[in-house]
């Protein structure tokens, strides 16, 4: 393994539009979802071993889960573990993962990964990830990971491919955030546009140099520049850093901006397990599309459903059409698919008005 190459596994969202089998105190990288035996952390922690060193990589989550964490990955080196003070999306943890590697070995090769992800072929994942931090440090640019879409979905990010710049890596033309369906079909149908996986590689110095070079309202200026300055060990700084930061994600800055970042088309096939939909969709089905997580089941005149319940449960669905049906502890949700980005909005309203018991 090259001793150079690293990887930041970012672990401390929520994942609310998994609700309610994704809650507050366990969110979704912390479950089995996919009845694997391993939860989604796991998965991807063994998947990037495979080919990085267990000692380059890097998990950054929030404070609130660095019991899950070490529980999980009891190998994780404590170094290793970033507990971030606060919830500021992904461009801050990734940058303070990167100012951390960086001091350690500052020609590093990044890998940034979510994870909540499924990857279908592992071998191809490591053939691009070996390509990507090849091509980063050769050529000074930010890499962002794409696949070929295979449907018109509205929850994924769109990366229109520009001049080729080598072999499947293209500069980025255009980047759209989760367009309307109609959008998203020309996007399909036109064949010029990617998926954005969210997986992202860079070389330490590069990223730092650019982020220094964005304009003052960026937090990642203030980040870098106070944890270089101060030291890693200066908790405080850290604290006051993510402080000022608002939830900016690394897409608004890399692939928005998009004058530094170029995209791989990969090959690896992939799912983001952002929502019940994506899930779904990795899923096994029936003859009627109807698929059931850890509960038994019965259709009747049902079809696209999503049923995931205690394992010990009978559910018994008749006359239903793409509906989410899911039992999880105190709560019971049954919601149409199409609706399924109102679960943020059901989470709010918990909240407001029952506290935080059922979230």
């Amino acid at each position: 393994m090259n001793d150079k190459n690293y990887c930041v596994i970012l672990a401390g969202g929520i994942g609310m539009k998994l609700w309610p089998s994704s809650m507050h105190q366990k969110p979704k990288q912390f479950i089995d979802f996919l009845g694997t035996g391993e939860t989604l952390l796991q998965s991807t922690y063994n998947r990037i071993s495979r080919f990085v060193d267990a000692h380059n990589i890097i998990v950054s989550t929030n404070e609130q889960y660095e019991g899950l964490v070490r529980q999980q990955l009891p190998q994780l080196r404590s170094e290793n573990l970033l507990l971030e003070p606060m919830r500021r999306n992904t461009l801050p943890s990734a940058t303070w993962a990167t100012v951390s590697i960086a001091h350690r070995c500052s020609d590093a090769r990044i890998l940034v990964v979510p994870s909540d992800q499924v990857i279908y072929d592992e071998e191809h994942f490591e053939d691009d990830i070996r390509k990507a931090f090849d091509y980063v440090s050769r050529s000074g640019r930010i890499l962002s990971l794409g696949v070929m879409p295979t449907r018109a979905a509205t929850n994924y990010g769109y990366i229109q491919m520009d001049e080729m710049q080598d072999e499947d890596i293209y500069q980025v033309k255009s980047f759209t955030e989760k367009p309307e369906r109609d959008f998203a079909q020309l996007f399909v149908d036109d064949r010029g546009f990617l998926w954005n996986t969210g997986l992202f590689v860079w070389s330490a110095k590069d990223f730092l140099r650019y982020a220094l070079e964005q304009e003052s309202e960026f937090p990642v200026i203030d980040l870098s520049s106070s944890l270089i300055s101060q030291g890693m060990d200066a908790e405080d700084v850290v604290k006051n850093a993510f402080a000022i930061c608002p939830n900016i994600s690394i897409e608004e800055v890399c692939l928005e901006r998009r004058e530094n970042t170029d995209v791989m088309l990969c090959h690896f096939g992939w799912s983001d397990l952002g929502t019940w939909q994506a899930l779904y969709d990795s899923m096994h089905k029936d003859k009627d599309h109807n698929a059931v997580m850890n509960a038994e089941a019965l259709f009747y005149g049902s079809h696209d459903c999503l049923v995931k319940a205690p394992k010990d449960k009978l559910v018994v669905v008749e006359d239903l059409d793409d509906y989410i049906i899911v039992d999880e502890q105190n709560v019971l949700l049954i919601c149409k698919k199409e609706n399924q980005n109102g679960i943020r909005r059901f989470v709010n309203d918990i909240q407001i008005n029952m506290g935080e018991k059922f979230v």
